[in-house]
């Protein structure tokens, strides 16, 4: 395990250059070890730069607090996301391809939320379970970046429209889109669905 930027980080898989890294970004009460065994399913190939967040949270790890009413500490998330792409910065030196991000909960809104504030430092994401960083805003212009949605039908830690919500927020932005809702809850989909999606994404990505 190494120590960039703050962050606790393990790089995992393939480190053939030729093709962009996936970052794993995990949810509330996680680690870097959560998403493992998803990104190394779905990485077809990619590297794998396993993250953990720098709050302590529950049993684990978060990339950002929340309110006690499970709202998001926006000042918090803002800070955070200054960090985080500091830590993008790191892990994409100048010539080398800009990773992909892969974020589950929490870490969806952190992924999220450093789109939005630095585009460049990506090549794309993946946004699983997600919620706007910024529910009231309209985003700045994101000129074709291309983001993968999914979303939960009976997820009890999201609203119905969260995902559609955030959907036409990049939209309106000019990003790429392409967001499903899926028979599930907030936990990944047992029938595979999320790996399989997930992994058809990224194989279509430089």
């Amino acid at each position: 395990m190494a120590e960039i930027s703050g962050f606790h980080v393990v790089r995992s898989g393939d480190a053939a250059r030729r093709l962009a890294p996936v970052v794993l970004l995990h949810g509330s009460g996680g680690s870097e070890e959560s998403l493992r065994r998803f990104g190394l399913g779905v990485a077809a190939g990619r590297p794998c730069i396993l993250v953990r967040g720098r709050v302590p949270w529950e049993e684990g790890f978060a990339f950002f607090r929340r309110n006690p009413d499970r709202t998001l500490d926006s000042a918090d998330l803002t800070a955070r996301c200054v960090e985080f792409c500091g830590l993008l910065r790191r892990l994409a030196p100048a010539g080398d391809r800009p990773p992909l991000l892969v974020g589950y909960s929490n870490g969806a809104v952190m992924a999220a939320a450093a789109i939005l504030a630095a585009p460049a430092l990506s090549s794309g994401a993946v946004l699983l379970r997600p919620l706007s960083p910024r529910p009231a805003e309209r985003f700045p212009a994101l000129g074709g970046y291309p983001v993968l949605l999914l979303g939960g039908a009976t997820d009890a830690r999201r609203h119905p429209v969260d995902t559609p919500a955030l959907a036409e927020q990049f939209r309106q932005a000019g990003a790429r889109v392409t967001a499903r809702v899926l028979p599930a809850g907030h936990g990944l989909d047992r029938t595979g669905a999320d790996r399989r999606l997930t992994r058809e994404w990224l194989g279509r990505r430089p």
